[in-house]
């Protein structure tokens, strides 16, 4: 799979890594097939760092039963730069979902925009309470999402 993605070339005991694939070997979530993706296609390249945060956050985030039948808000709106990077990262993980299949391999989570605004509200600077407002996320639970967004970003970069 990663062959055919040209994260390794050459075949059997002769592979090698591609240079996407060293850019592969910094990435450390569940996702990072698919955040390796977004970043090799572009699907990201017009977001401003905060909604890059707000993107990154959906392969991270695995929301409560209860807050997965919330309507997410999106910066800007579902038509703006961020929501329209965002169907793409859905396309993407769609992709890697279907290889997954194809080889047999475990699915991985599906992109969950629950954060999105929150996440985006944050790297702007807002305070904790503001961003949090009409969410029901803990405080608590907030801080450990924004400590993975964090991580990521930083493998990112």
């Amino acid at each position: 799979m990663l062959g055919e993605l040209g994260y390794l070339s050459g075949s059997g005991s002769h592979l090698e890594v591609t240079p996407a694939g060293a850019m592969l070997r910094t990435l450390y979530s569940e996702n990072d097939l698919v955040i390796a993706e977004c970043l090799r296609t572009g699907t990201w390249s017009r977001l401003t760092a905060p909604a890059l945060a707000a993107a990154v956050s959906t392969l991270l985030y695995s929301a409560r039963r209860d807050d997965s039948e919330r309507t997410p808000r999106i910066p800007g709106g579902p038509s703006g730069v961020l929501g329209e990077a965002l169907r793409a990262t859905q396309r993407v993980w769609s992709g890697v979902s279907d290889l997954h299949e194809s080889h047999g391999l475990p699915q991985t989570p599906a992109p969950h925009w629950g954060l999105v605004y929150a996440i985006h509200g944050w790297a702007q600077g807002k305070s904790l309470d503001t961003v949090l407002q009409g969410t029901e996320v803990a405080p608590g639970d907030m801080v450990r999402w924004c400590k993975q967004v964090i991580d990521a970003l930083d493998q990112i970069a």
